[in-house]
């Protein structure tokens, strides 16, 4: 009890009532609703870029010679590409209707600024016709995807 009434004992004394009189009021605190706004800038889509040339010649009526087609998102977000399709552009006479692609069922994204593969053929139909008008000829492929 002697401890208590000294001034080193009112100090201890003093140093727990501030510590508890602090720590329960830590606890304190009133509740009010809020609310508020903010804004967000939503990007745009990049167009994909397609590519891809036959790894062999074509021929009337010859076989399939497969493509691998190069699909390139140059954007900033994640794009789908769905089907990609490919027509042959007539060249001088050598139309281009002589000439199948077969569509790709491609069904997926292509990450931000990634490029990623797929497979497909091309064929030059028989026309029942003289193509010598071909022989020789650079055909262009143009791609689409939607």
């Amino acid at each position: 009890m002697k401890f208590l009434m000294s001034k080193k004992g009112v100090a201890l004394l003093a140093t727990l009532v501030v510590a508890a009189v602090a720590a329960f009021g830590a606890y304190a605190y009133f509740t009010a609703a809020g609310s508020g706004s903010g804004t967000a800038s939503v990007g745009s889509a990049s167009g994909i870029q397609l590519s891809g040339s036959p790894a062999a010649t074509l021929y009337p009526g010859g076989a399939d010679a497969p493509v691998t087609v190069s699909i390139h998102n140059p954007g900033s977000g994640n794009q789908y590409v769905g089907t990609i399709t490919g027509t042959v552009a007539t060249n001088g006479g050598c139309l281009g209707t002589w000439f199948v692609v077969d569509p790709v069922t491609y069904n997926a994204e292509v990450n931000a600024g990634a490029t990623n593969t797929a497979s497909t053929n091309v064929r030059m139909t028989d026309a029942n016709a003289s193509q010598n008008v071909c022989q020789g000829q650079s055909m262009t492929i143009n791609w689409s995807s939607n």
